[in-house]
């Protein structure tokens, strides 16, 4: 798979899987790793200290999207981004509490798994770069660490 994404059992990373470049893991930290659209290839990047004050000004008040519980037990979660080129989409898909002790083929009851898509250019051929980005960052609330997701415009007038 080409050009895809995928979150370490760890939660503590995400790797760009590219076969052209081979492994690129990014550390999910409190700044983040944004996740954008050049051409038709997604791109991630972590977010650097000089663009943290950026970052936090476009962030403002809103909500993320999707939170991920990075706190619970590893053995029973799973948080997957996927990337899908035809329509430059990433597809974020969080399983929770699933028992590991299944021996075949079982549907997941859909109170356990959220699924998001995020479109970041509307069409393939509309400009070289999306005009919004997915930031992925690490938030600690107490004693509980979330892996947060948020829909954010590429610029801003401040």
């Amino acid at each position: 798979m080409r050009n895809s994404l995928l979150v370490t059992s760890d939660l503590n990373a995400v790797v760009l899987v590219d076969t052209l470049q081979g492994d690129q893991r990014l550390v999910i930290s409190k700044r983040g790793v944004l996740l954008s659209v050049l051409g038709t290839e997604i791109c991630a990047s972590e977010v650097p200290t000089t663009l943290e004050a950026f970052t936090n000004t476009a962030i403002g008040t809103k909500k993320a999207f999707f939170e991920f519980d990075a706190s619970a037990d590893a053995t029973k979660n799973q948080l997957c981004i996927s990337y899908n080129d035809e329509n430059n989409t990433v597809f974020i898909i969080g399983i929770t509490d699933i028992g590991v002790g299944f021996a075949g083929p079982m549907e997941l009851p859909q109170a356990k798994v959220k699924t998001f898509a995020v479109r970041l250019k509307n069409s393939v051929g509309t400009g070289l770069v999306s005009p919004n980005v997915v930031l992925v960052r690490l938030e600690t609330s107490g004693a509980k660490r979330f892996i947060r997701f948020y829909h954010l415009p590429a610029a801003t007038n401040v």
